[in-house]
């Protein structure tokens, strides 16, 4: 059993920097003052830009959540007292970077991840080795060894990866496509072939892709749109699929996938849907509305759940709640119908 280590003083990224004022107890507004220099010159000031504009987060609350939750090994975990794993530790480096807090650690976390590969260089699953070398290029690293060779070797005869066959613990049968392209974009070894057909394949009649299966059509949206960016196609010209996500936005905020049923929001849903927008180049409809409903997924231990009505926190919910803030709070056009 690892335990967790001690908190430690907050530090600024010499890159991001925070102002912060108070707003209400406990709560706090964010003004990210970005710089390509060390230090942030007097003269720079005018140049700041707001990363969660007029949105109320509790910051230090999430700091201490996830500093919490680092272990002796160096890694993190979302439930004290666990092992660490490398999603884990993926995401607890994912929050920090937005924040703008330098990891505590560092050598030590990125010997923990460069230990879970196995003697061959190969990983346990496409999702192990993407979060593994994802930390790293967070903190600067590298794996020990070469994967190109491992990811490729996962490639399906109909053109993907991963199965198509998905459960209840997995987001989408394109998602392992994904993560496997993003991999391989890493090391420059992305080969578009028969994989964009095999994506374009899967999409359905009213723009969406995937078998559905009662899974969330948004995530299996985001992923294949994701993935056909990262081979060069074009996405902006799938009509349909455009079409289709402007009806999953309810008024008072977030996305579902079922219009029907917009009383049922679940916060991953939310950053699906976003980040589909963002493929798009396209604003959403009603972001004030959204940002309210963001914050409403925040617990008090300052994570975020994945229910809006009840749930314990993650650092997938809480990083999802974050891009969703970071998202909706910087400049958008005038949204398009």
């Amino acid at each position: 059993m690892q335990v967790p280590r001690p908190n430690a003083l907050q530090r600024s990224s010499p890159i991001l920097q925070w102002q912060v004022s108070w707003r209400e107890p406990n709560r706090l507004l964010l003004i990210a003052q970005r710089s390509s220099m060390q230090t942030i010159l007097p003269k720079q000031i005018g140049e700041t830009r707001s990363v969660f504009r007029d949105d109320q987060v509790q910051v230090k609350q999430i700091s201490r959540y996830v500093k919490d939750r680092q272990n002796q090994d160096g890694g993190y975990t979302f439930a004290q007292w666990t092992e660490s794993s490398a999603e884990d530790t993926y995401f607890a480096l994912q929050i920090l970077k937005i924040l703008g807090i330098i990891p505590e650690h560092r050598e030590d976390t990125i010997q923990f991840l460069q230990g879970l590969h196995n003697a061959d260089g190969s990983y346990d699953s496409i999702k192990a080795a993407y979060y593994c070398i994802s930390a790293l290029d967070i903190l600067g690293a590298t794996p020990n060894h070469g994967v190109s060779e491992f990811v490729n070797s996962l490639k399906r005869p109909y053109g993907g990866f991963g199965s198509l066959d998905v459960n209840i613990e997995t987001s989408s049968e394109l998602e392992a496509t994904y993560l496997a392209l993003s991999v391989l974009k890493s090391y420059d070894e992305v080969r578009p072939g028969e994989i964009i057909q095999f994506i374009l394949g899967r999409m359905n009649s009213d723009g969406t892709f995937g078998s559905g299966c009662g899974y969330s059509t948004l995530a299996s949206v985001h992923f294949a749109l994701a993935s056909l960016r990262l081979l060069g196609h074009d996405v902006r010209s799938l009509d349909r699929t455009l079409q289709w996500i402007r009806h999953c936005e309810p008024p008072n905020g977030g996305f579902t996938s079922d219009p029907r049923n917009a009383a049922y929001l679940v916060l991953d849903d939310v950053y699906y849907g976003l980040n589909v927008l963002c493929h798009f180049r396209i604003s959403p409809q009603y972001p004030q509305a959204s940002l309210q409903l963001v914050s409403r997924f925040q617990n008090g231990n300052g994570g975020f759940r994945r229910s809006i009505f009840l749930g314990i926190s993650t650092f997938e919910s809480t990083y999802f709640a974050l891009s969703c803030l970071k998202l909706l709070s910087r400049d958008w056009p005038s949204p398009s119908t």
